[in-house]
């Protein structure tokens, strides 16, 4: 319960607008409210009771992510012709596929639009 899980908060257009507050490693506890600080406070208020109900009905709760060893390397299975696509773009550049991909990954999470991460 008093782990650090990584909060996230993002806007909804949806009926007129909204926040949603939740946790990336527990996908299944999220909140709403008109504003960032009322979906934290209304997800933080509910965290308690949602970690208890997990614990009586036997339902595993993940460990934050940072409490997690990440090694680093990603095995990837993909379809033959996008490995070829891939590796066709990344000869274009003048880079090495792993560095091709590297890139666009990372790309990728920095454009991870409307959403704030922050440590619980």
């Amino acid at each position: 319960m008093n782990l650090h899980y990584t909060m996230m908060v993002k806007y909804s257009p949806e009926q007129g607008g909204y926040y949603v507050a939740g946790y990336v490693e527990l996908p299944d506890l999220t909140m709403t409210g008109s504003t960032p600080e009322e979906a934290v406070k209304e997800l933080l208020a509910e965290k308690e009771e949602w970690f208890e109900s997990c614990l009586k009905q036997g339902i595993p709760i993940p460990p934050p992510v940072e409490s997690r060893n990440f090694s680093g390397r990603i095995l990837l299975r993909t379809s033959p012709s996008l490995h070829k696509s891939l590796y066709e773009i990344a000869e274009l550049e003048g880079v090495s596929l792993n560095q091709f991909v590297i890139t666009k990954l990372a790309q990728a999470v920095g454009k991870a639009e409307g959403s704030i991460p922050v440590t619980d």
